[in-house]
């Protein structure tokens, strides 16, 4: 059975130590799919069909769930095409991110928190339910502690490498808030925006990540496959509180 691990990019470390632990659990039974791997994804490649075709042969998706990369267009792009599939999504949780503190869709998703002390145990059981395996797969008590170990070491170097959180101008911030908040939904995708606002989609997509970090915006994976941007009651309140609604 194939099962895809979304991440991003600097949260590979983990998708590998992941990967490895699974496919050493399920003895093969389940071939992990990571694009960070050389192995999934090679030179010369060409990367985006191999995502493509790993998708369209997963039968579970997991998705690492950290306060950074819930707000990242990529991971929520393969999230929403594995819901468009029907697959099912587990998410992960881990660097401070809660399961009931996702964002959706992600939040509707029943997910795991890799802190807990029985987060082997429980990984194991909900990869056996989706997976409809007959014989769930034993880990020892030394296994046990040794991927506790080695998920709590790449954890640790992720929160060491993330990025850094940039303070855009709050004027930008207030235009692109209130360019979302004054748009139709439709016209509020990334490209969209940063064509409406004459920005570069770098620039811009810093500027997401801040207004997505305070709530004031949220996302929707629309059927098409885009990240659509929508404001919050929380974003439309500080709107109206500086004059800009």
């Amino acid at each position: 059975m194939n099962l895809f691990l979304s991440h991003v990019a600097n949260e590979a470390l983990l998708a590998l130590v992941l990967k490895e632990w699974i496919q050493k659990i399920f003895r093969g039974r389940i071939r992990v799919f990571v694009s960070s791997d050389i192995r999934n994804i090679a030179a010369g490649d060409i990367w985006l069909n191999n995502i493509d075709n790993a998708l369209t042969r997963a039968r579970i998706l997991i998705v690492l769930c950290s306060p950074y990369s819930v707000s990242r267009p990529w991971v929520n792009f393969e999230t929403g095409s594995a819901w468009m599939k029907r697959i099912p999504v587990i998410p992960l949780c881990h660097s401070g991110q809660t399961a009931g503190s996702l964002p959706s869709p992600l939040l509707f998703f029943m997910g795991l928190d890799v802190n807990t002390p029985r987060f082997p145990e429980n990984l194991i059981e909900s990869l056996v339910l989706r997976a409809k395996l007959r014989r769930r797969p034993r880990l020892g008590k030394k296994a046990r502690l040794r991927m506790r170990r080695e998920v709590a070491s790449a954890i640790r170097q992720i929160v060491h490498s993330a990025p850094s959180r940039v303070n855009p101008p709050p004027d930008k911030v207030g235009a692109t808030l209130r360019h979302i908040a004054t748009s139709n939904n439709d016209d509020c995708t990334c490209p969209a925006l940063a064509k409406a606002l004459k920005m570069d989609p770098n620039a811009l997509d810093v500027y997401l990540r801040h207004l997505m970090d305070r709530r004031f915006i949220t996302i929707k994976n629309r059927a098409d496959g885009a990240v659509q941007y929508m404001t919050t009651k929380q974003g439309r309140d500080f709107l109206i509180q500086q004059n800009l609604l």
